[in-house]
This record gives C-alpha cells, structure tokens and sequence, in this order.
C-alpha cells in the first residue's frame, strides 16, 4: 500500500512525501532521508524492501528538489533541508508510530495509537543531517550510508584531497556564478541544486569540521541526545562523496551521546557486487 502526502514544515513549506505501508501491520516506522541533489523515487525500490519486511516508510522531496520543486523553493538552501524539511518529516514518522504531538504528518489507516520503534536512514546528507534533528532523542535506531562530515581536509592527502578542495572552494561556486544554480551534471548526474543549498556545501567543505563550524549551526547540535544506536557505514569504493575519514567524523560527533554511535564498513564483494560507490547500496542488484 503507496500513498503521497504533502508535508508542512514548520515555516510552511509544502514538501512532497510518500508512505510506503507493510501488507499487515507495521512493526517500526522508518524515514528515509535523502542525499543531496537525488529525488525520492530512487529510493521507492529500497523503501519497497522495507515495507515487505515490516516497516511503514516515509521519503520525502526536500524543497526545491524533485516533486517539491513544483510548490517552489528555488531559494532552499541545505540548511532549510536540515533544519526544517527533515524535522517535519520526522513528525511525521514520529505520529505514525504512535508519538503523535499533535501533528499527525499525514499518519495512515489510524493505526499511529501503536508505539512502534522509529529508524532513520540518512544517505549522505540525510545521515550528516542526523546530529541535528530537535527530536533525535526519540529516534530508536539510525544507519547513516556514506554519510559523513565532509570537509576537503577529510579526503586522502593528494589528489583525492586537491580534488576535494577545488570541488568546494572553486566548482561549486563557479558553477552557481555562471548558472544561477548547480546544473546536476556538475555532479555527475541527479537533480541541480539551488544557488543557496550549493553554496552552503561550499562554505561548509572548506571548514574544518564541516557545518559543525559555523557558529549558527553548532548551536543547534543535538547528538548528544542520542538514545538508541547508529551505525555509520563506510562504503569501501566510495572515494568522491564518503571517505573513511569523513564518515569517522560523523560516528564521533556522537561520542557524548548516552547511546551508541558505530563505524561500520562494507565491500562491494561482500555483498556479490564489483561496485557499489556512494549509490550502489540502494540498486535492487544488491544483495
């Protein structure tokens, strides 16, 4: 059972979502928090799996990107996406296992009066997103997929990091300079970025702790809050988006959590596959 919704931020922002329900009755509720610059229905075939095995999921567009696009956010910036979108959606998931606050967030079948146990899984942004979330005390369990705190300095010394310090010091300013935007095949493909979202990841990569930094968004850090486990995976072969460093720095972000923050790392071989990089873990080839 597949439904859209639209989700309202707490600014008013309309955000494009969608529930993936279980055949029965759903035994957890999970969100699935995208990376930049991918839309929601690559994940359909992962958040299939899941309600197959159990949990009713929610993806979700940030504003600006993919189907929300059409409601605007031209202007979004990854902030918006982190301090705004992803908390609603949370909401959202939080209401549907039973921890309703008052904002139902589109909870189906009226079967939220359950408390059911909540999994966030962050792809790259929508795991480095994590340490952020005002609710991040409720939520049970988080797997972060090439998630990671990605500043240049985070990438093999040589050419992996000169590569690193020119994407975010040169490439994506340039780009948004002589584009209005970040056209999505400056990244090798996906959706373009707003101006605002592609030069915070500027700023943000040339800082040496990535957002954590910036004064404005260190205040709202929450991973101390941390109650249940995370587990950070580290995909071998991803060397552009998530070296090990960069997704290490995430795990340790939670180090003064009362939960339990783990670094785990994954071969393509190990799960019979040549390649998986930053977006293979979610191809329905993998096994």
């Amino acid at each position: 059972r597949e439904h859209a919704l639209t989700l309202r931020t707490h600014d008013g922002s309309p955000l494009s979502a969608h529930w993936f329900e279980p055949p029965g009755a759903a035994r957890a509720v999970a969100l699935l928090a995208p990376a930049t610059g991918v839309p929601q229905r690559f994940y359909a075939p992962f958040a299939r799996w899941l309600a197959e095995r159990g949990y009713a999921v929610l993806t979700l567009d940030y504003r600006g990107m993919g189907r929300s696009a059409a409601a605007g956010g031209s202007a979004a910036s990854m902030r918006d996406w982190m301090l705004a979108d992803l908390p609603a959606a949370l909401d959202a998931v939080l209401a549907r296992a039973g921890r309703d606050d008052g904002r139902d967030g589109g909870c189906s079948g009226g079967q939220g009066a359950a408390r059911l146990p909540v999994l966030w899984v962050g792809h790259s942004l929508g795991g480095h997103a994590l340490p952020l979330q005002p609710r991040l005390h409720e939520v049970d369990a988080a797997i972060g997929v090439g998630a990671q705190l990605p500043s240049f300095s985070r990438w093999p010394a040589g050419m992996g990091r000169l590569g690193a310090r020119l994407f975010f010091r040169s490439w994506l300013p340039l780009c948004v300079r002589a584009f209005g935007r970040l056209p999505g095949w400056a990244l090798g493909g996906g959706l373009p970025l707003p101006a605002a979202a592609a030069l915070d990841w500027s700023r943000w990569g040339g800082l040496p702790d990535y957002y954590r930094s910036e004064p404005a968004m260190a205040e709202r850090l929450q991973a101390h809050r941390l109650q249940g486990v995370a587990q950070f995976w580290c995909i071998a072969d991803d060397w552009v988006f998530g070296p090990e460093p960069a997704v290490r720095a995430l795990q340790r972000a939670f180090d003064a959590a009362p939960g339990r923050a783990e670094l785990l790392r994954l071969h393509p071989r190990e799960v019979g596959a040549r390649r998986l990089g930053h977006f293979g873990v979610f191809r329905r080839d993998v096994g």
